[in-house]
């Protein structure tokens, strides 16, 4: 039986290679001819489901394996701590601004020598080709009712989007090809502008909004909605709204973007859909100094909002705010747990990882965390109950579900484990004076140190409950989840409040909406039980855009968001994004008043590790190797 060669680009046709050798490796189709993979409705949906293969998400990683260099390093939100090496791979390739070097690596195969970024440009392309692939066949399945193969179209409509979504945020406009090119056709494109592509996108996301279901049934619960589209266009609009794109402050960029986000939430409210989880009881923990709650791992008010990202058993639902999640494809050990191994290694600690090789720990920075606003809503420079030498009591409960700090007991250890103190002592120099990586068995092999040191003086608790670790070949304690968030309503309230409040003013709502940009904000912080932005920030729309921000910082934390904000709000350049400092400890002999802890706390700037970012930060070039394969196709300016 004859087979058709299906063509597609890998990077605008610099790399032609038949589909024949997808469909081989990766879908097994052997000896199907088009006819055969496109008319029968289960082969033309396995067909499509190739391209969730390729979707690098911020969030995920290629072939699980951990990344490099993630966003959260790049935003400033930490560090990463792999001491296998005296500065962790790439990390200065990107703080020196060596954004080209970084996009010329090799694509790999999701190695640990080529960050998720540059994979996700390489396998964007590879997406998009079998998306365009299966529209263009789309016509010939011929045993399904019209909703199934509409229920197909629109996600390979959604899925065209967001591959262009998460190429074109970071290189600019590309070309957006809504037919493969042939073997034949002259390789004699140029780039087109992000508008172009901003107009492309939203018009393949209103296709997907008015084709798929508002929910699908059991069998394939995990693919995108209808929901997951409006989420989609509402982080796109806001995107295209901001100071990066929108250059002149149009107004009309800021309306699209409180409407796409308004569209949402009426909707939600409209079908009784991903509803806010409610934990306003959260800022009742007793986190004073010495509180019962202070230095508890899981304070039990919290847990309603914990479990939206983490938490016990196997047994995985999906929390009722969020709206696209992605399905964890990967079991550690055969038993079937659902831990997404990307994120958890990102965001534990070594300990939490030991025995990998390569652990991918992202210490938070001290800088970072002081954004999070003492439990009386102010923030911390403004309270004038803040105490820089007990920096971790009371602070807005979100604190303490995101960052792990010492004296927190946090479960890490079993019998003949490299680190025997029991717990993860973050102290740069604790009690005994001995810096952290002291704490460790005598007969430990200084080879080994990694497993029990963290540079940065603070972990990430988000993504990993108390007393679930990995060891070497997958033993531990693995039995819980986490969850790989895409879209979640607390953003499109934060997209709206943003949006609203640039269009409109702090208290002026977007047409057919019932929340002011005021109370979208005000919503996500009581749902915490934090008390509504103090009115001295909320009188003018300079002020509250301040609050917006940082409340985006607090409740988006380590879910890959941050560096995108702060490149469109061009604020990359910025000393706070700039500089990096750890936390320092020392053990002062015991409590006094200038030292309520027993502990002086101090924040240390890295020097070594300073960024530095030029206007041509804000967009990222292109591989070399387009242009040399096609000269036409230009590189990004300033590149």
């Amino acid at each position: 039986m004859k087979k058709t060669k299906y063509t597609f680009i890998l990077i605008l046709a610099s790399l032609f290679i038949s589909c024949e050798d997808y469909l081989d490796n990766e879908q097994s189709f052997e000896s199907l001819d088009q006819n055969d993979v496109f008319s029968d409705i289960y082969l033309a949906k396995k067909y499509l489901d190739g391209a969730y293969t390729y979707l690098i998400s911020e969030v995920s990683a290629k072939s699980s394996t951990p990344d490099i260099l993630p966003g959260m390093t790049m935003s400033g939100e930490g560090y990463p701590g792999r001491m296998g090496n005296s500065v962790p791979q790439r990390y200065m390739s990107y703080a020196n601004s060596d954004y080209l070097g970084l996009m010329n690596l090799s694509p790999g195969a999701g190695t640990a020598t080529t960050p998720n970024f540059v994979s996700r440009y390489f396998e964007s392309w590879k997406g998009i080709r079998t998306v365009n692939s299966f529209l263009e066949n789309s016509d010939k399945i011929s045993n399904a009712s019209e909703e199934d193969v509409n229920g197909l179209i629109g996600q390979a409509y959604f899925l065209r989007a967001y591959f262009y979504h998460l190429i074109t945020k970071r290189h600019g406009g590309l070309v957006y090809l809504k037919e493969n090119l042939s073997l034949n056709e002259p390789l004699e494109r140029e780039r087109e502008t992000y508008a172009s592509n901003l107009a492309d996108m939203l018009e393949d996301l209103d296709l997907a909004i008015s084709l798929l279901p508002i929910a699908w049934e059991s069998e394939n619960v995990g693919r995108p909605t209808r929901g997951a589209a409006m989420a989609l266009k509402s982080r796109i609009t806001l995107f295209a709204a901001s100071p990066l794109v929108n250059t002149s402050n149009d107004q009309q960029p800021w309306i699209d973007a409180a409407t796409a986000a308004s569209d949402l939430i009426n909707y939600a409210n409209e079908n009784g859909l991903y509803n806010l989880v409610d934990a306003s009881s959260a800022n009742s923990i007793d986190v004073d100094h010495n509180g019962a709650d202070l230095f508890t791992p899981e304070p039990e008010a919290l847990l309603p909002y914990r479990n939206v990202f983490v938490g016990a058993g196997k047994s995985k639902t999906l929390p009722q705010e969020v709206i696209f999640m992605e399905v964890n494809d990967f079991t550690a050990g055969g038993g079937g747990t659902l831990v997404p191994l990307p994120r958890t290694y990102l965001t534990t600690g070594f300990d939490i990882a030991k025995g990998n090789n390569n652990p991918m720990n992202i210490g938070a920075l001290a800088n970072f965390i002081e954004k999070f606003e003492t439990k009386s809503g102010l923030p911390i420079e403004d309270d004038p109950s803040y105490n820089p030498q007990e920096p971790f009591i009371n602070r807005d409960p979100r604190f303490y579900n995101a960052i792990l700090f010492d004296g927190v007991p946090w479960t890490v250890t079993t019998a003949n484990a490299v680190n025997n103190s029991g717990a993860a002592d973050l102290a740069i120099v604790n009690e005994e004076g001995k810096l952290g990586l002291d704490i460790h068995d005598p007969a430990t092999p200084t080879n080994r140190y990694w497993q029990v040191l963290n540079t940065t003086g603070l972990r990430i608790r988000k993504w990993i409950p108390n007393g679930y670790y990995l060891t070497s070949g997958w033993k531990g304690h693995l039995d819980y989840y986490a969850n790989n968030i895409v879209f979640r309503m607390s953003e499109i309230y934060l997209n709206y409040a943003e949006a609203a409040n640039e269009a409109y003013g702090p208290g002026g709502t977007a047409p057919g909406a019932s929340l002011s940009a005021l109370d979208a904000v005000n919503k996500i912080r009581n749902r915490v039980g934090m008390p509504n932005v103090n009115a001295k920030y909320s009188g003018s729309k300079d002020g509250l855009r301040e609050r917006i921000r940082n409340e985006r910082a607090i409740e988006l934390c380590f879910e890959g968001f941050r560096y995108d904000d702060i490149r469109r709000w061009k604020t990359a350049h910025l000393e706070e994004n700039l500089k990096v400092e750890f936390l320092e400890m020392r053990w002062q002999g015991g409590e006094s008043e200038i030292y309520p802890s027993g502990f002086s706390y101090e924040n240390v700037e890295r020097t070594d590790l300073r960024k530095t970012f030029s206007e041509r930060n804000y967009w990222w070039p292109i591989p070399s190797s387009e242009i040399e394969a096609v000269p036409t196709f230009r590189q990004t300016d300033g590149w």
